[in-house]
This record gives structure tokens, sequence and C-alpha cells, in this order.
């Protein structure tokens, strides 16, 4: 119905150009109704889209009623003020009538329409805009009031005839202005609803100016070329109110297109103030030019608080909330800038930092704990920076270090600054934590030409040295492929889990004073789809990077005890050691998980040992204790693993809940050593930690026991347990069953005795 009676308008529009040029007067009755029928239908056009459809209801409301006044002022003036054709004439002598307010109305419900309509598209849109207009009015009174006494003198007359005649020209200037301000503010590309609204008010303020020109001149009739753009113009909201909008990008409120208006009625008014000095002026006229200068300057002033609001809003979009540091697209922007200014000879280095652990310590603890401790890792970076370099902490964790005017030898010396500043223990909400750091180094331009690609090769430097655990890595070409490699790894092993690719073998633990299998330790292995069986070194670090080892610690759990069960049922009561990380010492939550899968295995808490490291410890000594307190009161025997690597101190000896200690490998090989003085030191520390041991009340466990040399060895010293590869390598558990079962203890006890043979004969695939 709407497409029919836009067409219908067409069509009428068309008849009365038609009519027009045919020189048909525009006085005649018929003529005359069917103008003020296309004028008034176009206008309820635009109210009936106020009504019938959401969103932008009062601009469209506001349009068909100022046109449907200027439709009805025009009916009035035709009818009443102008004498009525072929009669006694009934009109007013004067050319000021009443329809004047009907054709002023129309001006400012446009302005106000095209103000909402523009609020629309703007992203912001600004208060000051109220004042442009206010500005707009003012002025365009000031200089009507002005003029007006100027053409009085030159044509005598009725003033107020005078004064209405001006309003119009400069509120039609005043409307070009605005149309000309909202296409500027939307680049000149605002659409089709804008084109046709735009082009409609431009041709009816050009028609309207040209109309009141010839009235001025007395050579004005109805009808002709100007009345049919006047009409057309008019007719163009009601077909731009039903248009169909496409989504737009919001336009900003920036250049000389938002301050047009003001700016030419301010120098307008400005003008109207110094011609006052030389030229008596009315009074009102200086008031109106005074009051619009005034208004200008508080538009001036809001100006400077928007632009000061952007400049602050500008620096917040640069910098991070929680550290107050650069963020990522401040960064960003100072690369580029640093690419844009570098000269031939200039290099610079970026430094690419991600906190080790960072995700464990968040998910235990809490993103408040999280935040404060990022906020700590912040201050710390630069503090070991030089002075100019900037900082900034891109998202996470994960923080970066821009070094202009440096070179490889400056990057290594800021990076192991760096981290010797983040090598000491963090003391955050009444916590004592310890975070890792791994940084990755890329220099410009001798890595990458453009700091999209330096960025993205530090990041491959960085996880190069996460991977390898080397605290700093540098780029090296080529690397990307590894990165690739590690990603793919990492996905690879996050859809792994839960699938049955992870399996667990089991290394026998023998009990030296009996020689019987005392238990067993298992040890995770993945059989990768394509790469094969994995051993731990070549997945489980991805694993702590990726934030994945909770889950595979409770994978290999599951596994160990499910295993357990079935020896237990086969009469092989084993207990089965599984390794921890830090991640689950640091969740409360997870010695409720082991009493639950104990009770759904069936399997009392000395069934299972869990074995910790001392760096894991000491990641968190207090939050770790809890932890091990609630295994221990459940009945889970607690083993500290590769005693004497770490951070070996009696005190954790002493406050921590210690069942087993397991000595270091590296210890037990040097027994065997080539050299008389080496040989002796490790016999003696191997002497003193197993006594060590013994007086705390724990158990010790060597590792690496590869001869039968070293076996005797650790028999004479009063060794606890052992495990190595000649007491039986890591197997899966369909292999060893067999041999624990066929295995009696006695028999195991008398291969381990020592005899003059030069080495004892492995007894099968266990070797004990």
């Amino acid at each position: 119905m709407i497409r029919l009676a836009q067409l219908s308008l067409l069509l009428a529009a068309g008849l009365y150009a038609v009519l027009t040029l045919a020189g048909t007067s525009g006085d005649e009755p018929a003529v005359l109704a069917l103008r003020t029928s296309i004028i008034v239908v176009s206008g309820l056009l635009c109210i009936l889209r106020a009504v019938l459809l959401r969103g932008a209801r009062a601009p469209w409301a506001l349009f068909g009623a100022g046109i449907i006044s200027y439709g009805l002022a025009g009916v009035y003036f035709s009818l009443v003020v102008e004498e009525p054709t072929g009669g006694a004439g009934s009109g007013e002598n004067s050319i000021v009538s009443a329809a004047d307010i009907g054709w002023l109305l129309f001006y400012p419900a446009c302005y106000v329409a095209v103000i909402l309509l523009l609020r629309q598209r703007i992203l912001r849109f600004h208060p000051s805009v109220w004042l442009d207009a206010l500005v707009g009015v003012l002025g365009v009174a000031a200089l009507c009031s002005g003029i007006t006494p100027w053409i009085s003198e030159a044509d005598p007359g009725d003033t107020a005839t005078i004064v209405f005649g001006l309003i119009y020209p400069l509120a039609d200037l005043l409307l070009l202005l605005l149309v000309v301000t909202a296409f500027g503010l939307m680049d000149w590309r605002p659409g089709q609803v804008w084109w046709l609204l735009g082009t409609g008010l431009g041709g009816f303020a050009l028609a309207d100016s040209y109309v009141l020109y010839l009235i001025a001149n007395g050579g004005y009739t109805q009808g002709g070329l100007v009345d049919i753009v006047w009409v057309l113009s008019l007719l163009t909201p009601a077909f731009a109110a039903w248009q169909r909008q496409p989504w737009r990008r919001p336009a900003r409120m920036s250049g000389w297109s938002v301050i047009t208006v003001p700016l030419v009625l301010s120098v307008v008014a400005i003008a109207l103030l110094v011609l006052g000095s030389t030229v008596d002026l009315p009074l009102v006229t200086v008031i109106l030019a005074a009051t619009t200068v005034l208004a200008a300057l508080a538009r001036a002033a809001m100006t400077f608080i928007e632009v000061q609001q952007l400049a602050e809003s500008r620096a917040l979009a640069h910098t991070d909330d929680l550290t107050g540091l650069t963020n990522r697209r401040g960064f960003l922007e100072r690369l580029s800038q640093m690419e844009m200014n570098s000269g031939q000879g200039d290099s610079s280095a970026l430094l690419l930092l991600d906190l080790d652990r960072f995700k464990e310590i968040n998910d235990s603890f809490g993103h408040h704990l999280g935040d404060a401790l990022l906020i700590e890792v912040g201050a710390r970076i630069s503090g070991a920076l030089r002075p100019g370099d900037l900082q900034a902490r891109l998202g996470g964790d994960e923080f970066a270090v821009l070094l202009e005017d440096a070179d490889a030898d400056a990057a290594r010396l800021v990076a192991e600054r760096v981290l010797q500043a983040l090598s000491g223990p963090f003391e955050v909400g009444g916590m004592t934590l310890h975070v890792g750091a791994s940084i990755g180094a890329a220099l410009y331009p001798e890595h990458a030409l453009d700091a999209q690609t330096l960025l993205q090769r530090a990041d491959v430097a960085m996880y190069g040295a996460k991977a390898g655990r080397t605290g700093v890595g540098y780029y090296r070409p080529g690397a990307e492929v590894d990165t690739l490699l590690r990603l793919d790894m990492i996905e690879s092993l996050r859809a792994a889990l839960g699938t049955g690719q992870i399996e667990v073998h089991y290394q026998v633990k023998v009990d030296l004073g009996s020689g019987s299998p005392h238990g067993v330790e298992a040890l995770v292995r993945w059989r990768h789809p394509t790469r094969g069986l994995l051993a731990p070194d070549a997945f489980v670090p991805l694993a702590e990077q990726a934030g994945l080892m909770r889950k595979l610690t409770i994978e290999v759990l599951e596994l160990a005890l499910a295993q357990c069960r079935r020896w237990w049922d086969g009469g092989v009561d084993m207990t089965v050691a599984v390794n921890l990380a830090a991640s689950d010492l640091l969740d409360r939550a997870f010695p409720d998980q082991v009493r639950g899968l104990l009770h759904q295995y069936g399997l009392p808490p000395s069934a299972l040992e869990v074995e910790i490291t001392e760096t894991t410890l000491m990641r968190d000594l207090v939050r770790s204790a809890a932890v091990l307190d609630e295994l221990r009161e459940l009945g889970v025997k607690i083993a500290v693993d590769d005693y004497g690597t770490g951070y070996s101190s009696l005190a954790y000896l002493q406050e921590l809940p210690v069942d087993i200690l397991k000595l270091d490998k590296s210890f037990v090989t040097r027994l065997e050593d080539g050299s008389e003085r080496r040989r002796q030191k490790a016999e003696a520390i191997v002497r003193s930690t197993i006594g060590l041991a013994h007086a705390l009340g724990l158990r010790i466990v060597v590792e690496g026991v590869d001869s039968a040399s070293v076996l005797a060895k650790l028999r004479s010293y009063g060794c606890d347990l052992a495990q190595g590869y000649f007491l039986g390598q890591p197997r899966p558990a369909t292999e060893l069953t067999a041999t624990l079962s066929a295995l009696g203890h006695q028999d195991c006890a008398q291969q381990l005795t020592p005899t003059p043979a030069p080495a004892p004969t492995p007894m099968g695939p266990l070797r004990c």
C-alpha cells in the first residue's frame, strides 16, 4: 500500500509538472488542489512511517508535521491572502500573513529532524550540537535584525514584510549549511536515505530562495519550473522515510564539517559587533550578536572539554586497566611508529615474556590473586628496564618490552635482568608464590622488517624458550616450523585426553631388605596416532604450557588405580606411585578427587603413593602443605621425588608430611665414576642422605640403579628401596603382571643376594 501511495504521488507530481509546463496558472483551483494534495500526502506518509515502524519515530514525525504545515499554509495564502480568482477580494493587503507562521514552522521541524536522524549515524553524539543549533538561530536572528533597518531606509514600507522577507533566505541558508554538515560528518557516503533527504531539502532551500527573490522584485507568479522543483523537493522525504537502511559503521564527529554552522555564524556575529562600533545598529542586533558570540564561546569551551576527554579516552584506550602499563593497542602503535621513524642502521629489540604456570595459580587461588600477582610482575619488570624502554601487557600473563636503539647484546642483558627480577618469591595476598618466565627476543630489522612480523617472531622465540625451558630464547630463521609443530602437538594432546591414547607403563621398586617387589611407579606414555609411543619429555611440558596437567594427572591416576585394582584382584598387592604436578598441589579440591577415585576402585589409601618434586613444593609451600596434609590424613603416602636437585631444605622435611625420599639418579650414577675423588664424594652424599632419611623416620628410594655393583653398595648403605633399569624397565601392565604373578618373594630375594659370579644373571624381564 505504501508503494502504491508513493507511485500515486509520482504520477500526481508528473501531472502537476505537465500542467505547469503547459502554462496552466497555479491559481487554478484544480492545480492548487493537486499541489496541496501532493504536499500533504507526502507529509502524511512521513507521519505514517513514524506510526507503523519502530526506530527514528520522532524525526519522521517532525518531517511530516513540517511538510503538512507548509502545504496548509500555502492553501491559506492562496485562498485568503491573495485575491480569489474571478471574485471580490477578501484577501489581506500585506504580503505578511498568518500563512508565514505555517511556512516558518517548517524550518525548526526540519532542523530538529535532521539532527535527530544524524544522531543515529554518529558514534558519539556530542551535546555541543545543540549549542551549534543555538548559535545558528541567534546568528540568523542577529543578521536579520541588523539588515532590516538598512533595507527599510532604502525602501520605506512595511517593516514586517521586510523582516519576513529576510528570514526565509537566511533560514534556507541555515538549512543548506546543516545538510552540508551532515553529509560531511558521514564522509560524503551517507546512503540512499540521506541522499534523497539532502537533495530534497537542498532543492527546497534553493527554490525557496529564488521564489523570494522573485517576490522581492515583483516578478513571481504561481506556476513555472521553480514551483515544480518546490513540489518535488517536498516529495522526497516521503520516499526517504520508507527506504530500507542497511547497517553502516557509525561515523565519528570529527573534522571541520562539525563546526561549519557555528563558525560561519560566529564570524557573522563578530562582524556585526565590529560594524556596530562605526554604524548605529539596533540594540536588539547588538544583544543578539553578543549572545551569539557568547554561545560560540560556550561551544568552544565545551569543545575544549570534549578534546580533553578525548585525550583521556585515548590514553585509557592505550593503557592496561589492571597494571597501568601500555596495552596491546598502544604497544602495536608504538611498534608501527618505530618502523616508520627508524633510519638506516637503526636497530631495536622486542622481548616477549610469558609467565610459566600462571594459569595454575589463577585457577587455584582465584582471579583476584592472579591479578595482584600480575601487578607485582609488571612492577618488577619495569624495575629491570633501561630508561626509555617501553613495557606493555599484551593480555593475560603476556608482557612485552620494546628496546629501541638496542642490539642483540643489549637485548640479552635486559632479558637476563628481567628473569633475575622475577626469580624471587612474590608476597601476594598473604601467600608466598614463585613464578617463572620465558622470554623470546627478536631484532629489528635483522629478524623482521615490519612490526607485525617482529611481534610474531618474538612470539616464536618465546615459545621456543618455554619448550626448551631455557628462560630466554632468540629467534632463529625457520623456527616457525617448530612452533607450528608444537601447536599441533598441543591440540593433538588436548584431543587425546580421555580417548584411550594415554597409557601408563610401570617400573618396579624393589625392597632391598626382603628382595621382593614393593610397588611400582606409574609413568605416563602417549600413543600418538602418527608418531607412535611418546615418552613424557615429548608432551608433558606442552601439557604444562597449555594448562592440561590437571586433566592429564587425573587420567593417569584413574588408569593406575584401575590397574592396581586388577592386581589386587589377582592376588598381587602392589602399591602404585603417581607423580603430581604443581597444579594438583594448588587445588584444594584435589584430595577429594583422590578420595573419590580410591572409593570408586575399592582400594585402601595405602595402595597409593604420590610423588612430588622439591621445585613443585616451593611454588607455594603453605598451600602445598595444606593439600598434602589432607592426603596424609586420608592415608596416602607422600614421596619427595628427585631429592637433592631442587630447593633442598631440611626445614620443609620437618614441616611437610613426607614419608619417603627418592634420591635423584644423578648421585647414584657417580658411584661408578672413574674419578676416585668424585666417587668418594658421591658415596658420602648417598650415605649421608640415607642416614638423614632414617634419622627423620623416612624411608628412602634410590633411582637409577643400572648395575649389580651399585645395587650391592646401596644394600650395604642400608637403603630401603631401589629402582632402575637393572631391576626392571618401565613396561605395560600386561607384561609386568605375568612376571609379578609368576615371581615369588623368596626367589626374588635370592636373586638379589650377591654371588661370586661377576654379574648376576637377569631373571626375565623384571631383572630383579
